[in-house]
C-alpha cells in the first residue's frame, strides 16, 4: 500500500490549546529592554514565553551538547525539519513538499520550492544529505543516530564504516529531490515521526568545518543563515533570547514579529504569567509551572489552560558501571516512595510511571513490572547483594524545576531511611547534562520523553544509544529493537516492544518514578496553541494577537 504525504494535507490536532482571534494589532515590535527587565508583554507584535533551562548554544545536531530541552524548544523556532510530528502518528509537511513511499523501503521527497535559508540560498537536497551524513559521521558528537538508524548502509552503532565518507543510501536527484533508502521495509510512521527530529542545517555554512571540532564552531551561538519562521537576533546568556520574523519565510512570514524566550525558575512563572510579563509557559519538560501553583495560574482570568498527559517522564538514572549488579538497581526501586512524591507534590496533575514507555503510550504494558515502595525488602536486597551500605552515592538533582527539586529531596530521604549513605548535589541543567554525558554520576534525577513509535526508547537504552547515559549494555535489548525496526505487522511488533519493555524494567538501568501533566497557560488574546506535546512550533507564523 503507498504510504504518502502531500503538500496541505490535513490532520487534527491531538490536545491542541486553540484560543480563538480577532487578527493582529499594527507592526510595533516589542523590546528586549522590556522582555527582559519586566515589560509588559502584550504589547503588539511581540510574544514572551518562559522556561527554565538555559541553553548553551543552538545545535540541533547534538542536543544535549547545547543544552538539551532548553535549547531544542528554542531552535525549532529558527530550524526547520523535512516533516512534523503534530500529534500521535500524525504529520505535516515543513521543508519537504512530498514525502511518500510505495513500498516501504525507498522514501521519495521533493523539497519545497520556495524554500531558502535567510541569507537568500536556496535549500536543497544536498542541504538534507550532508545533515544526515554530518549525523553519521563517527567523529561527530550528535545525540541524533537514533533518528536515522534505519537507513541503509550504517554499522551497528549507527554510524559511517569505516572508509566511508558518505551514505550510499541517500540518492540526490537534483537541487530540489532525492530518495532515502531503509536497510529493510520499515513501518512508513518510524520514519516520519523519526526525521520529524532531524533538523536540517546549511551545507554552504559548515561543509568545511572537521565534524570533531563541530561543536566549537561559532556559527551555533549566534546562528545567522537558518531557515525557519524566525530568526535568531541574540542570546543574554541564562536570561533570554531574542528572535526576529523571517519575512521570507517560505511558508509565510509569521505575523508575531518578536519573540522572547526568558529563562527563569518555574515559581517565578507564576507571577509573570499574571502580571502580564509572559504570554505562555514552554510546558513540555522545559518549562511547566509548578503543580503546587496550577490552581493560582487556572484562576488567572487573563489565561487560558489546559492539561494534557505527556509521554515524558521523570526518572533516577543510574550509573551501570558504578551499580553494575541489578539486585542493587532493583532494591533502590524498592526503596522510593514514588506514590507519595505524586500525592505531595503534584495532586490531581501527576501519575506514577511504570517502564520505558509513558502510561499514556499506546505500546504501555499495562501488566509491566512495578517497583513498590518496600523499604524492608531494599535493605534484605542490598545485604543479599553484599552493597557496602558505608559507600558514600551523590544524587545529582538538576535546579530550576521547583517539583523535581522537592522530589530529589523525598527521594534522598528515602535512600537514607534504608541506611545508605546519599548526599544530594544540585547543579544547573547545562552541567548536569554535561556530567551525565562524561559518565561522572552515580545517580541523577532527569527526564526522558518518547516519541509515539514503539522505537522511541531506543535512544536511551540501546547500548549505543546517545542519550545511554547510565552506560547499560544489555545484547538482547539491542537485538530486540534491531528486531522491533525490522517488523512492520503492529500485532508482531508489539509482542516485540511488550518483551522488551518488561526487560528494561527487570533490568532497571534508570528508575521511573512520575510523569507530571503537561500544564500548559497562554494568554487570551494570543491566537495560537499553547505548548502542547507535539506540534507546538509547526505553524507559529500563523499566530497573531487580537
Amino acid at each position: 500500500m503507498r504510504k504518502w504525504f502531500k503538500k496541505m494535507a490535513l490532520f487534527p490536532l491531538i490536545g491542541m490549546l486553540l484560543i480563538t482571534g480577532c487578527g493582529s494589532q499594527g507592526e510595533g515590535a516589542g523590546t528586549a529592554v522590556g522582555a527582559a527587565s519586566g515589560g509588559n508583554a502584550s504589547q503588539a507584535n511581540q510574544l514572551t514565553i518562559g522556561i527554565t533551562n538555559p541553553p548553551l548554544m543552538f545545535n540541533p545536531i547534538d542536543s544535549d551538547g547545547s543544552g538539551s530541552s532548553g535549547a531544542v524548544f528554542t531552535y525549532r523556532y529558527f530550524f526547520d525539519s523535512l516533516i512534523k510530528t503534530t500529534g500521535p502518528l500524525q504529520f505535516e509537511l515543513q521543508l519537504a513538499e512530498s514525502f511518500e513511499t510505495e513500498d516501504n523501503q525507498t522514501f521519495k521527497i521533493a523539497l519545497h520550492p520556495d524554500a531558502n535559508w535567510t541569507d537568500g540560498t536556496p535549500i536543497t537536497a544536498e542541504d538534507v544529505e550532508f545533515t544526515i551524513n554530518l549525523i553519521a559521521n563517527p567523529k561527530t558528537i550528535t545525540t541524533q543516530r537514533s533518528a536515522i538508524f534505519s537507513l541503509d548502509g550504517l554499522n551497528e552503532k549507527g554510524m559511517l564504516p569505516e572508509g566511508k565518507d558518505k551514505l550510499e543510501s541517500i540518492k540526490v536527484i537534483d537541487d530540489k529531490h532525492l530518495e532515502l533508502r531503509t536497510k529493510t521495509p520499515v513501518d512508513p510512521n518510524l520514519v516520519y515521526e523519526r526525521f520529524s527530529d532531524v533538523l536540517i542545517v546549511p551545507k554552504h555554512i559548515l561543509s568545511e568545518v572537521n565534524p570533531a571540532e563541530l561543536n566549537q564552531n561559532p556559527f551555533w551561538r549566534s546562528p545567522n543563515v537558518t531557515s525557519g519562521p524566525y530568526t535568531f537576533v541574540k542570546y543574554e546568556n541564562k536570561s533570554y533570547v531574542e528572535l526576529a520574523a523571517n519575512p521570507d519565510y517560505y511558508r509565510g512570514a509569521p505575523k508575531i514579529k518578536k519573540v522572547f524566550i526568558k529563562i527563569m525558575p518555574a515559581a517565578n512563572m507564576v507571577a509573570q504569567l499574571e502580571s502580564g510579563e509572559l504570554d505562555m509557559n514552554a510546558a513540555q519538560g522545559v518549562g511547566n509551572i509548578p503543580a503546587t501553583e496550577w490552581s493560582t495560574v487556572k484562576s488567572i482570568e487573563s489565561l487560558k489552560t489546559l492539561e494534557e498527559q505527556t509521554r515524558r517522564y521523570n526518572s533516577i538514572e543510574i550509573n551501570t558501571e558504578r551499580f553494575p549488579d541489578k539486585k542493587v538497581r532493583q532494591a533502590l526501586a524498592y526503596a522510593i516512595d514514588r506514590q507519595m512524591i505524586v500525592d505531595q507534590l503534584m495532586p490531581g496533575t501527576g501519575e506514577l510511571q511504570d517502564g520505558p514507555y509513558s502510561n499514556s503510550h499506546p505500546y504501555h504494558d499495562e501488566n509491566i513490572l512495578k517497583y513498590s515502595y518496600d523499604p524492608e525488602l531494599a535493605k534484605q536486597m542490598l545485604a543479599e547483594a553484599g552493597f557496602d551500605m558505608n559507600a558514600p552515592i551523590e544524587l545529582i538533582v538538576p535546579t530550576g524545576d521547583r517539583t523535581r527539586e522537592m522530589a530529589g529531596n523525598i527521594i534522598q530521604q528515602n535512600f537514607q531511611a534504608i541506611g545508605l549513605k546519599v548526599n544530594q548535589v544540585n547543579f544547573d541543567f547545562p552541567t548536569t547534562v554535561s556530567k551525565l554525558v562524561s559518565g561522572d554520576f552515580d545517580l541523577a534525577l532527569s527526564s526522558f520523553g518518547s516519541i509515539i513509535d514503539p522505537d522511541g526508547p531506543a535512544t536511551v537504552y540501546r547500548s549505543t544509544a546517545a542519550l545511554n547515559d547510565m552506560r547499560y549494555n544489555n545484547p538482547e535489548v539491542d537485538a530486540l529493537f534491531d528486531a522491533g525496526m525490522a517488523e512492520t505487522d503492529p500485532v508482531k511488533r508489539g509482542e516485540i516492544y511488550d518483551k522488551l519493555q518488561n526487560l528494561i524494567q527487570e533490568d532497571v538501568p534508570l528508575i521511573t518514578v512520575y510523569s507530571e501533566f503537561n500544564l500548559m497557560a497562554i494568554g487570551e488574546d494570543i491566537n495560537g496553541k499553547g505548548g502542547v506535546v507535539d506540534g507546538m512550533h509547526y505553524d507559529v507564523n500563523t499566530w497573531e494577537r487580537r
